[in-house]
């Protein structure tokens, strides 16, 4: 193991940094137990603002755009905002913040950094939401001391989740099979093995290559502590359509560095930092507010 990796993953970034905020959680006795008390804080202040209703029976209301929070600091003011009492206590349905995926990722990224566990959040795909389809989503890689790996978590999938899913899988430890990261998915479609057509967003009705072209430079930015919005759009990218030989080898050389990101961490930042096709400029196009905001980090 890269122990320089280990070092980096367990230092918070410019929108993971939780100083300040107290969230009641002690080591535990192993790492499997401590994220589990994570995860459970997590969803005791989140809740998924697409099945908020049909879920939960919460209206999200006028908090639909919260879902937008770049920064872990602003999620964490909403839930204080929402409901006065300690961080460590559990908030009601009604009195979390209205969420998506990467927010549930962020924010159990950002707790164990707090805690000194190594933590990354991830791009890809989970296989578990819409039959032989892989939908567009983000989940929580933190390195197990005890067992001397990374591991896989949806800190999404409480109770209502799974059940609603019918998901018989473990969330504290995700297969390969269940969530696909973005290089796997992006050298998979290369080698002609997987079907771009099945990657995408079934709710909005939109698959194919560029889907997975954009979520693994959401996944590489993120390797470099630069978690952005999943409707964040900047740098070299393509529409639905044929990619130029340009494209494919941008996105060929970052899939060969993520698939296995430890050992070339350091080529990661290197290209990140050097690379405009890549790098995140300071300024990008939200699609879901359909406009260009300025990012500071």
């Amino acid at each position: 193991m890269n122990t320089e990796s280990l070092v980096w993953f367990a230092a918070p970034g410019p929108f993971t940094d939780t100083t300040g905020f107290d969230f009641g959680i002690e080591a535990a006795a192993g790492s499997r137990k401590l994220v589990a008390r994570v995860v459970a804080f997590v969803q005791g202040a989140l809740i998924y603002d697409v099945v908020a209703e049909p879920f939960y029976g919460v209206v999200v209301g006028e908090r639909a755009d919260d879902v937008n929070f770049r920064d872990v600091r602003m999620m964490l003011e909403r839930a204080l905002q929402l409901d006065e009492r300690p961080l460590s206590e559990s908030r009601a349905p009604q009195h979390r913040v209205c969420v998506r995926c990467h927010n549930y990722t962020k924010l159990t990224v950002s707790v164990l950094r707090s805690l000194d566990i190594p933590a990354r959040s991830r791009c890809g795909f989970g296989s578990y939401f819409v039959p032989k389809n892989f939908e567009d989503h983000w989940v929580v890689e933190y390195w197990n001391a005890d067992e001397q790996r990374w591991v896989l978590v949806d800190a999404q999938l409480d109770e209502q989740w799974r059940s609603m899913i019918n998901f018989q899988g473990d969330p504290l430890d995700l297969t390969v099979e269940e969530f696909v990261i973005a290089a796997k998915a992006w050298q998979g479609w290369r080698r002609g093995e997987l079907d771009a057509g099945r990657f995408g967003l079934t709710a909005i009705g939109e698959h194919g290559a560029h889907w997975i072209a954009g979520n693994l430079r959401l996944d590489f930015a993120a390797m470099n502590k630069i978690e952005m919005l999943p409707w964040d759009v900047w740098g070299a990218g393509w529409e639905p359509g044929a990619p130029t030989p340009d494209d494919l080898s941008v996105w060929d050389t970052m899939s060969s560095l993520t698939e296995d990101v430890d050992p070339n961490l350091a080529a990661i930042r290197l290209m990140y930092a050097s690379d405009d096709r890549v790098r995140m400029p300071g300024a990008v196009f939200n699609v879901l507010r359909q406009t260009v905001e300025h990012v500071e980090v």
